[in-house]
């Protein structure tokens, strides 16, 4: 395909036709006039005949249109002219896009709908083909990005390069593949295509009423001609830079949760009741500040009549600074239940229970919708709050080259021969996330206080209350009281959670987040036009194209809750006064770093904090203490003392390969009223990855809480097992309690030789009355801590050179090779001089998500998580996943009532194949703690069915908690330890089997879309006077869009809901009126479109966002001929953004009888697109990020 025809030297006609020809993409003109030859009958004209009137030099009628009005005749033109269905949006001028962000000036565009990050645009879908099964390029230069896909995140480049942006829906075989929904073409400006040099400055102010920072852009274009206009260069480039503010409120995860007593929504009484409640509610200030720099630019050669050469290349830098501070209220550790009188309390004193005299008023703390079953307020003693702070850098360049040689070899021969090449790269720059918890306010210290109501010692509760719209945290007042300062665990309180009592919190996690991307690729490519007049063939069209990708993803995390070296920190009391300091040693937790040594002095950065999200003044709004990463890194690690463990999980490398060739036959009948195309390209692809497998277990860093169900079951058993004859108190009273071990693998560290201590003389695993329910807690029982994955191992041969035993890994690879044919039609028929109806069946593919390309699995443990819920993750990838197909058909009709006017309809309909799925499902998993993952591992094996484990627990050998079990075992942390579930001796064993989320990447069964198409624009140029600069431009879609049926594939009696394709909504539309005179214009734009799926698989739910109308002004004024004012006004409503959460596999007790027994059934809600009984009202994540303000100068030189 050669896109515009060799650009030999102008004539009077051609400098003429680029008004309504292809090539008008190129801003031919002054002042950015169109020139279009006004003809009747120009849709009529053939290839040959166009092809002579490039010979001929005659006088033609001009007409100029300048402005926004002209920007859309050019679009009406291409539309018309283009022999597929497609849409063009055009610039003003060169350096003067109508929108200020390309995803943005895409919603223009019918069937297109825009991913927002922080009221930008970034990605789009199209059709209902998500942002990585979208081809983009630059000037031919398809598009790399910081994805880990393939989607290209369009807010990294600015719309000030762009001549114009082409949609093409329809492809043709000439068109790269890769698309499943269209091709987007970004074009920039060539240098012969001006008839006169610009030079042209532009200077903006910008000023966001929320995060009330004032930033700038400056950009500029310069271009010359030389050597008789046959030689040009034009360079463009900006310089800016924005300011985001965030509010928002987020539920990190809806959980089962068990209600003892509550009222429901009408105020009666509920007892035992199960439902979904957050697990915890975040209000998080997020401050953005990103810079963008870019250079683009051309060289154009055109040494003789028939010859063009042009150098294009564009280089961008695109930096970003992330701060967020969050405040959070958990309810997290729900089997710490309230009081209730004369019943031991799940929390102990010194491995003793505690039996209150009094209950706690539950009924009156809780509230539950029976209708959603949703938990709306919960309200416990033993909840807990803390605060996140994250310092995020990163810093993103992109660069794009291409060289394109057009040769005219033969009067009817043409070719197009040329190389391109990609690159983006993401580096990060301090990335660091600390999260602080009330944990110097432990529960234990919560077990003194009284009644709530009662004066200074009654009960503050904490927690979350969303009965009346946005979720508002529950707290207390109260301070912790510190009997010895340097002791945390003899704190006292009456409040479960303050958040102005800095005091009480401590360090929970440290993690440093260190990514780096690269994607590059490189393409060569030849194209040949041969005119021809055969049968109704005018001409034919052949080429070839060989590309070349690799991308390499290294997206490592560090949990850095150890200290790697010793340290001395102040100690300060609950007044925050010194009273002294401690030394930590080497490998101490982090949470002994009291907060006080890295709070920092600085002011909360605004007054009215969530406010605008409805959600009133207090303690948890007005700003809380900000803690500083660097101090704490500088604290507990040095500067230079960061010793990190990579996980080779994380890291993967993709190769492609792409070979293409295609031929197409371009047709004229019917004295040119039918014209079109059918052509076919061949396409191969080779793919191979190399990555790494791993399991990261489960730690408690030096703490010593994690623990084997099954081996706790043996050390119950007096009837089989001797008693232990090491006594329950520590065996060295001046050393942690977990290097006290009875199975001979312990340590005496208290002397300056360590000394092994010898193994219980009863052998191990022996009886220990302090393991049965209510007789000790986790510190004397820390000496049968589960050490077979340790973080921190130090039972080794050298307790001074500790290992890290909770992460393994092992080389895994993946190769994969395929090949198809993609056939196209194109048919085109003029039913009238205004009037053209189209039609096209096409087939066409998008590559699988490159990241999904990697090789292996991962498998995380989460030994925090209730015992009734998923006790981690497993991830599992497809090299050998096929690309996405489609079939595809489409029908349009378009009537050019006037010269300025369009009104058209598009009715699109795609039948999708092998789509790629992402399913997930609770499964369980063998036992990898005693697996060698160094030698070859089958990864067929790692899942277990529920009869496959039932099966393995009748092996006496797999239960006796002694090296490999019958499943990974659902370890326990120090509050399972007196749960119920740790002590069922039942002949079912399956409760100590953990089960997991496993994802698993796989080609599904398919899915259809089907959608409609309105446009309307016209120019209202016939009102009288002032009224007639006048004009508007409508779009509506309509998009139906369902995955076909199918069942799971870990578990074939499982049917997968048939949802919609993710962010494809039903109903989109918008509309601009404007009025444009003298070269004053006014725009009101509209944007707006119903709720959509955001991601199917979110946790054991699907995520959803509410629909959206959005409201734009821009207006201008002419100073002069060489001088433009503009004001700019970005989401003039205020609008916020909301997601909800729906529950797809979540198991809240239910069951059914098959086959005469009691099975199961997870709680599938459905829908809500669909079935208005599917609840809305589970807000996940609510935010805005106000309006912003634009004022600029430009100035034409």
């Amino acid at each position: 395909m050669i896109n515009s025809g060799p650009k030999f030297k102008l004539s009077a006609l051609a400098l003429a036709m680029l008004g309504i020809t292809p090539s008008a993409y190129v801003g031919a003109q002054e002042n950015n006039d169109i020139e279009r030859q006004i003809s009747s009958s120009e849709t009529k004209v053939s290839e040959k005949e166009k092809q002579s009137k490039k010979e001929d030099e005659e006088t033609v009628e001009v007409i100029t249109v300048s402005g926004f009005k002209g920007s859309l005749i050019k679009s009406m033109s291409q539309k018309r002219n283009s022999k597929n269905v497609s849409d063009s949006i055009f610039s003003e001028d060169i350096g003067k896009s109508t929108d200020q962000n390309i995803a943005d000036a895409l919603s223009r565009v019918t069937g297109v709908s825009v991913q927002s990050e922080d009221g930008e645009g970034t990605r789009i879908t199209v059709r209902g083909a998500n942002p990585n099964q979208n081809m983009i390029t630059l000037n031919g230069v398809q598009l790399t990005s910081s994805d880990f896909n393939q989607a290209v995140d369009l807010s990294a480049f600015s719309s000030d390069i762009l001549s114009s942006i082409n949609v093409v829906k329809t492809p043709s075989a000439d068109h790269d593949e890769g698309s499943l929904g269209a091709s987007i073409s970004l074009n920039t400006t060539r240098p012969l295509d001006i008839k006169n040099d610009r030079r042209a400055l532009t200077i903006q102010g910008r000023y966001n009423d929320f995060s009330e920072n004032e930033d700038y852009k400056i950009s500029g274009v310069f271009s010359e001609k030389f050597l008789d206009e046959r030689f040009g260069f034009i360079i463009q480039g900006y310089t800016e830079t924005n300011s985001v503010r965030r509010d928002e409120m987020r539920i990190n995860d809806f959980q089962k949760r068990d209600i003892a007593a509550a009222y429901d929504q009408n105020g009666n009484i509920v007892t035992d009741y199960t439902a979904i409640a957050p697990t915890e509610v975040e209000y998080s200030l997020f401050q953005n500040d990103r810079d963008r720099f870019g250079v683009n630019g051309s060289l154009q050669y055109l040494p003789t009549d028939t010859t063009n050469i042009v150098l294009d290349f564009n280089y961008s830098q695109f930096s970003s600074e992330q701060y967020t501070n969050g405040i959070i209220v958990r309810n997290a550790f729900p089997e710490r239940e309230n009081f209730v009188e004369g019943e031991a309390s799940a929390v102990q004193i010194d491995g003793q229970d505690f039996i209150p005299t009094f209950s706690d008023p539950t009924l009156d703390w809780t509230n539950v919708d029976t209708d959603t079953r949703t938990v709306t307020r919960q309200l416990r003693r033993f909840a807990d709050g803390g605060y996140r702070h994250t310092d995020r850098g990163e810093d993103t360049s992109n660069i794009q080259l291409g060289l394109t040689l057009e040769q005219e070899l033969t009067y009817n021969l043409r070719m197009e021969a040329g190389a391109n090449y990609s690159k983006t790269s993401e580096r990060p720059d301090q990335s660091f996330t600390v999260y602080l918890l009330n944990g110097a306010n432990p529960a234990m210290g919560r077990l003194y206080a009284g009644p709530e109501g009662e004066p200074h010692t009654g009960i503050q509760p904490a927690g979350y209350d969303c009965t009346s719209g946005v979720c508002q945290m529950v707290f207390g007042d109260g301070l912790i009281s510190e009997n010895d300062p340097f002791n945390q665990f003899d704190n006292t309180s009456n409040t479960a959670w303050n958040p102005d009592d800095i005091a009480s919190h401590n360090t929970n996690n440290f993690r440093l987040l260190d990514r780096e991307v690269d994607d590059e690729q490189e393409t060569f490519f030849v194209d040949f036009d041969w005119d021809v007049e055969f049968a109704g063939i005018t001409q034919v069209e052949f080429g070839a194209k060989y590309r070349k990708r690799v991308k390499t993803v290294d997206d490592q995390f560090y949990d850095l809750n150890n200290t790697s070296r010793a340290v001395t920190v102040d100690i300060f009391d609950a007044d925050g006064n010194l009273v002294g300091q401690q030394v930590l040693q080497e490998g101490q937790n982090l949470g002994t770093v009291p907060t006080a040594n890295y709070t920092l002095s600085d002011a909360f950065p605004y007054d009215n904090f969530m406010q605008s999200l409805g959600v009133p003044m207090s303690a948890a709004t007005d700003g809380w203490p900000l803690v500083s990463a660097q101090l704490l890194q500088e604290q507990a690690f040095g500067i230079d003392n960061l010793a990190l463990n990579p996980d080779p999980g994380n890291y993967r490398e993709t190769e492609l390969k792409h070979q293409a060739a295609y031929v197409k036959f371009n047709y004229e009948y019917l004295d040119g009223r039918l014209t079109g195309d059918v052509g076919v390209r061949y396409i191969k692809t080779e793919s191979s990855s190399l990555g790494n497998s791993s399991a990261r277990f489960a730690g408690d860093n030096v703490f010593g809480r994690v623990f084997d169900p099954f081996m706790f079951r043996q050390l119950r058993d007096f009837v089989n097992n001797p008693e232990c004859q090491i006594p329950g108190n520590p065996r060295i009273v001046d050393q942690f309690a977990g290097y006290n071990r009875l199975d001979g693998l312990g340590w005496d560290l208290t002397g300056d030789t360590p000394v092994r201590l010898a193994a219980d003389p009863s052998g191990y695993p022996c009886y220990d009355p302090l393991a049965l329910q209510g007789a000790a807690g986790s510190f004397f029982l820390s000496r049968h801590e589960d050490i077979s994955r340790h973080p921190f191992y130090v039972w080794g041969d050298d307790p001074n050179n500790p290992e890290d035993r909770s992460l393994v890994s092992f080389a895994t690879e993946g190769a994969n090779e395929y090949d198809m044919f993609l056939p196209s039609l194109n048919i085109n028929y003029q039913v009238s001089d205004d009037l053209i109806s189209r039609f096209a069946v096409s087939k066409t593919i998008s590559r699988p998500n490159i990241d999904s390309l990697r090789p292996g699995f991962n498998l995380n443990e989460n030994f925090w998580s209730p015992n009734d819920a998923a006790s981690g993750n497993i991830n599992l990838f497809n090299p050998e996943l096929m690309p996405q197909e489609s079939n595809n058909l489409d029908i349009s009709l378009e009537w050019y009532f006037n010269d300025t006017s369009l009104l058209s309809a598009a009715f699109f309909y795609k039948d999708l194949s092998n789509f790629e799925e992402r399913e997930a499902a609770l499964v369980y998993a063998e036992d990898l703690r005693h697996v060698d993952l160094t030698q070859p591992y089958d990864v067929g094996g790692l899942i277990l069915t529920e009869a496959q484990v039932r099966e393995n627990l009748q092996n006496p050998d797999a239960i006796d908690g002694v090296g490999y079990a019958a499943c990974f075992p659902d370890r326990g942390n120090i509050s399972d330890l007196q749960a119920d579930w740790w002590f069922d001796e039942s002949d079912d064993l399956i409760g100590w089997c953990s089960q997991f989320t496993a994802t698993r990447l796989r080609n599904g069964a398919g899915a259809s879309i089907k959608g409609l198409e309105l446009s309307y624009q016209q120019t209202y140029d016939f009102l009288p006077g002032i009224w007639s600069g006048l004009g508007a431009q409508v779009n509506y879609t309509y998009q139906d869009s369902k995955t076909d049926a199918e069942f799971s594939s870990f578990d074939s009696t499982q049917a997968l809901p048939q949802y919609p394709q993710a962010w494809t909504p039903e109903h989109s539309y918008n509309a601009t009126v404007f009025w444009e005179k003298g070269g004053h214009q006014i725009r009101l734009a509209m944007r707006g479109k119903s709720d959509e799926l955001i991601q199917r698989t979110w946790n054991e739910g699907s995520l959803w966002r509410d629909g959206s109308l959005l409201f734009d002004l821009t207006a201008s004024y002419q100073i002069s001929k060489t001088m433009r004012v503009s004001f700019q006004a970005i989401n003039l409503t205020d609008e916020e953004t909301r997601n909800y959460f729906t529950s797809r596999t979540i198991n809240l007790g239910d069951t059914q009888i098959i086959d005469g027994q009691e099975v199961a059934v997870l709680y599938d809600e459905g829908n809500p697109l669909e079935d208005s009984s599917v609840t809305q009202s589970r807000t996940q994540q609510l935010y805005k990020t106000g309006r912003t303000f634009r004022l600029d100068l430009r100035i034409d030189f």
